[in-house]
Order: C-alpha cells, then sequence, then structure tokens
C-alpha cells in the first residue's frame, strides 16, 4: 500500500488507485481525440466538439492528478478524487440529457450506468477512504 503523510500522519491508500487512476487517464486520451474528430461541431448549439473535448480533457487532467497524488502519497487525493467523481457525474447526465435518438440515448444510458457512475463512487471512496484514515490516524495521536 502506498503511504500518505499528512504532519506526520502516515496514511495508507492502496497502490491499485495510482494504477486505476493512471490508466484511467491514458485510456481516456484516444476516446478525446475520437470524440474531438468524429462530433459534429454544431448540435444544437455552436462549438458541440470542443464543448465535450474539453470536458474529456478535464476528465484526464483529474485522473492523472489523482493517480499523481495516490502515487505521491498527498492529501491532494481528497480534491482530486473528488473532482474526478464530480466530473463523472456530469459527463453522465449530459450524455443521457443530449441525446434524443434511440441508439445514442441507449448508449449513453449504458455507458453512464456501466462505467461514469461506478468510477464516479469510486472516486469518492477513495476520498472519503483517505480523510477516514487521516482521522483514524489524528485521534489516535492526540
Amino acid at each position: 500500500m502506498a503511504r500518505l503523510r499528512v504532519d506526520s500522519v502516515i496514511v495508507r491508500i492502496p497502490k491499485w488507485v495510482v494504477v486505476v487512476y493512471t490508466a484511467l487517464a491514458i485510456l481516456l486520451i484516444p476516446w478525446t481525440i475520437y470524440m474531438g474528430w468524429t462530433l459534429p461541431t454544431h448540435h444544437l448549439s455552436v462549438n458541440w466538439d470542443i464543448s465535450w473535448t474539453g470536458l474529456d480533457i478535464a476528465l484526464i487532467i483529474a485522473f492523472l492528478l489523482t493517480g499523481l497524488a495516490a502515487y505521491t502519497k498527498s492529501l491532494w487525493i481528497v480534491i482530486t478524487s473528488t473532482t474526478v467523481g464530480c466530473l463523472l457525474l456530469v459527463d453522465a447526465w449530459f450524455d443521457v440529457m443530449t441525446e434524443h435518438q434511440s441508439p445514442e440515448f441507449a448508449r449513453a444510458l449504458l455507458t453512464g450506468a456501466a462505467v461514469e457512475i461506478p468510477l464516479a463512487l469510486l472516486s469518492y471512496y477513495v476520498a472519503a477512504h483517505a480523510l477516514q484514515r487521516v482521522q483514524k490516524h489524528t485521534k489516535l495521536k492526540r
């Protein structure tokens, strides 16, 4: 397990957090490139392609920062993993709410339910786990 240092308090963060979040960031890069090239530039709004590509880039950055925070054992993991969770829920919401054709709507619903929402919950768990460990060790030290 990786260890997180907070004022001489050691908090354990599972090593899989580094691997999972870094891998998700890397896997999201080709998807973002694909979406940037294939999304229509106008979809009931101007700059539709740039909007979605920008959200995916924000997700890549948040995933990478979460992996980095876990690797460096930084308490920033609480903020970065919470940010990942929020961005994933926003992505799922807008994917579902902006689709109106049956095949795309079904795909958006499935992706949201099977990928984005579970990953958001995992991200909130990572943040809660880190905070819980800090609180537990802080109470013992007092």
